[in-house]
């Protein structure tokens, strides 16, 4: 004390000290205060010279203000004050930015603790918002706390509080919101066979272009491991049968040259029979090698990659041939013949290629219908009807999803060419309907009215992100930026920003729940599908102005959402908000985007004939299926996809698979084996877009609102007696 008040005395030239929170004293400074100013108007405004000279402006009024009512000493808590009591005054905007600023330190403390508190919940109770994160091993743990930290950073410091406010209030939902503070993009096409083409560096190592099909089936799942860590959301590999099918033309003639080195008398036939049965098991040794590493191998991000891969179209001789082994290790099973999660298998289906008998890949349909009665993969994705047709009449394209349901809209690239596999989306925002709808109260005014309010918020949130995102650096994805992952003539220099290959990106408008839209919009059930129709019709109209007048650099899409955590968290607040509301949150979940609800009886072709205009409208995500018993027979499942396909949906088949550990019995069963009564299940079924385990050794992976909603789901075909 001695030493402060002699430090006082001494004072000469400075009038004013300002005492910090430990007792140190410091000068005070109008150049720190307009540092200050300038750092919590970044925060609502863009810099420029007008703003800087309105913030020394308000550094000179405070000086005048301490020096006027303060002698030597003023506190920091009642510099603070003056500060924002000048603010107040003379720039509202930057004074409500401050004073929250201010709070930092306080909110910082609670969200350290949050997260402390989390954290010591994962590592102890584990994890299920995710079904296919194993949140018992610790790498996935680290992972998830690590999620939950940079949750904590961007609801702190990069969204604007009227978002995070929505977000919170369940007015929206923006997924993967963590993850959006490392600045990577959502899901993509990755080009793998222009990356593979004449080799790629992959942490600082040189791979040489592949010369066999087992040893670029061995690389492609290294680069899916690795590129699968930079980014969030699903990854897929577009037509894998075309990517392998020349290094299996490769790997026949160095057969050929090698079993006629050993028989040199041999006949030509036999020589070329032998080199074809030894590439065939190669491809078979190679797709297996590549499931298993797929499925037991977790990525940085503490979970088994989120991978797709497309096939079926490719007539060639060695595109067939991959296809074939496609279907044949995914129906023989993962090690003792447990159903594979990873990866999810989509069946191109085109009408002359492979849609009915007579043409060239129809037995690939018929290896694939066999292959989705024992393990649900293939989906079905059809050429023959809707958008997806008339890009593939226009140029060729045969568009797969991104991940388990999101597409691309058209892009071009330098040379005028439409283009898709290489790109990616860069988020998604989804819409709580029946929120809106409860508030909306049957008026339709009100609704349309709050579906456009939290819509043009989604394209906000969109913006910002693009402009963050679009300053980082080729290094931040190598394989995807830099070594042809995004396409021919797409590919930048490790120290080069991402922005302008963005500028082909999508980013998705979601929505979700349309069913319970309806009831509290006191529709009756037979109206529910037509005046759904118009709701999803409204939120696609404002995506399709968005791409002719909206001034994004990204290309807006219309999301159907997989809600596999979303259905609960927005049934559970709308609960919460509303209470008990007849048909609306009576359930512990929403249902799926469009979907008709699953408690409700229907035969598959009324099912399909609900969903498929929903399939036109929300052409960035959708996908519908049917549930079937166990043991279906697969010509039912095959007038199923046939009756999908004419109608130009995404398509796939649902049939509950529970193996007993306990004595191996396998079928649809959820509680107990019925053969030895034991609990001890693994039970993998549709989650959303994706398989996953219900259960693992009976213990379940799912949240409450979509365990009830597996269980209540109705089978839309009764089984054969």
């Amino acid at each position: 004390m001695q030493e402060r008040i002699e430090r006082i005395m001494d004072i000469k030239k400075q009038d004013i000290l300002v005492s910090k929170k430990g007792g140190s004293l410091q000068n005070f400074d109008k150049d720190k205060i307009k540092e200050a100013v300038l750092a919590s108007a970044k925060q609502v405004l863009s810099i420029d010279d007008e703003v800087i000279h309105k913030a020394i402006k308000v550094s000179e009024q405070v000086n005048d203000d301490v020096k006027s009512h303060y002698d030597k000493v003023i506190e920091t808590s009642n510099l603070h004050l003056v500060v924002q009591k000048v603010l107040k005054k003379e720039w509202k905007v930057v004074y409500d930015a401050y004073a929250s600023y201010r709070n930092y330190k306080k909110e910082m403390a609670k969200a350290f603790k949050r997260i402390h508190e989390d954290s010591e919940g994962i590592l102890y109770a584990g994890d299920n918002e995710n079904a296919n994160k194993d949140s018992t091993l610790n790498s996935t743990k680290q992972a998830l706390i690590g999620t939950r930290a940079m949750g904590e950073f961007v609801d702190k410091y990069e969204l604007a509080p009227e978002w995070i406010q929505a977000h919170n209030e369940g007015w929206i939902h923006i997924h993967d919101k963590a993850e959006r503070f490392v600045r990577s993009f959502n899901c993509c096409l990755f080009d793998m066979s222009n990356l593979l083409k004449d080799g790629f560096r992959m942490n600082g190592a040189q791979y040489l272009e592949p010369k066999t099909a087992q040893s670029a089936l061995a690389v492609i799942g290294d680069v899916t491991l690795a590129t699968s860590s930079n980014q969030y959301g699903g990854f897929t590999i577009p037509e894998l049968d075309t990517i392998v099918a020349p290094y299996a033309e490769q790997s026949y003639q160095s057969f050929i040259e090698k079993i006629t080195k050993i028989f040199p008398e041999g006949s030509k036939e036999a020589i070329e029979k032998a080199a074809k049965e030894s590439v065939i098991r190669e491809l078979e040794q190679g797709i297996q090698g590549f499931e298993t590493k797929l499925n037991t191998i977790s990525n940085s991000l503490g979970q088994v990659p989120f991978v797709s891969v497309s096939f079926g179209i490719d007539t060639s001789r060695w595109g067939r041939e991959v296809s074939k082994a496609i279907l044949k290790v995914r129906e023989k099973g993962l090690g003792n013949g447990s159903t594979q999660i990873f990866p999810k298998l989509i069946f191109l289906h085109r009408k002359e290629i492979n849609g009915e008998k007579g043409t060239p890949n129809y037995d690939l349909k018929e290896l694939a219908i066999a292959c989705s009665e024992l393990r649900m993969y293939p989906d079905y994705l059809s050429f023959d009807e809707g958008n997806l047709k008339e890009i593939y009449d226009r140029c060729g394209k045969a568009v797969s999803p991104m991940g388990c349901r999101a597409y691309l809209s058209p892009a071009y690239n330098q040379y005028g060419e439409e283009f898709y596999t290489g790109r990616n989306n860069i988020g998604a925002v989804s819409l709580n309907l029946p929120k809106m709808a409860i508030e909306a109260d049957g008026n339709w005014e009100k609704l349309f009215g709050l579906v456009d309010k939290y819509t043009q918020m989604v394209w906000d949130i969109h913006d910002d992100y693009y402009q963050k995102i679009s300053k980082m650096k080729g290094s931040s994805n190598p394989l995807m930026w830099c070594e042809g992952g995004s396409g021919p003539g797409r590919e930048i220099g490790y120290d080069d920003e991402i922005g302008d290959l963005y500028k082909t990106s999508t980013a998705s408008l979601g929505y979700i729940g349309v069913w319970e839209t309806m009831k509290a919009m006191h529709i009756p059930e037979e109206e529910i599908n037509t005046k759904g129709i118009e709701v999803v019709s409204h939120l696609k109209d404002n995506v399709e102005e968005q791409k002719v007048n909206g001034k994004h650099n990204y290309i807006a899409a219309l999301y159907s959402s997989p809600a596999e955590s979303l259905c609960y968290r927005f049934q559970n607040m709308n609960k919460n908000q509303y209470g008990n509301i007849p048909g609306v949150t009576t359930r512990e979940y929403l249902t799926n985007s469009f979907h008709l609800p699953v408690w409700i009886e229907a035969t598959v072709p009324e099912k399909l004939k609900y969903e498929a205009p929903f399939h036109s409208l929300a052409t960035g995500g959708r996908i519908s299926y049917n549930e079937f018993p166990y043991a279906t027979d697969k010509r039912v499942l095959q007038q199923a996809i046939n009756t999908a396909m004419r109608a130009g949906m995404y398509y796939g088949i649902n049939i509950i698979s529970t193996t007993c550990e306990n004595c191996g019995h396998h079928g649809d069963f959820m509680e107990s084996c019925p053969e030895c009564g034991s609990n001890d299940l693994t039970e993998v079924s549709r989650c959303c877009g994706y398989l996953s385990f219900n259960k693992i050794n009976g213990e379940s992976r799912y949240n409450p609102g979509k365990e009830q909603e597996i269980k209540e789901r109705v089978k839309h075909v009764k089984k054969e007696v």
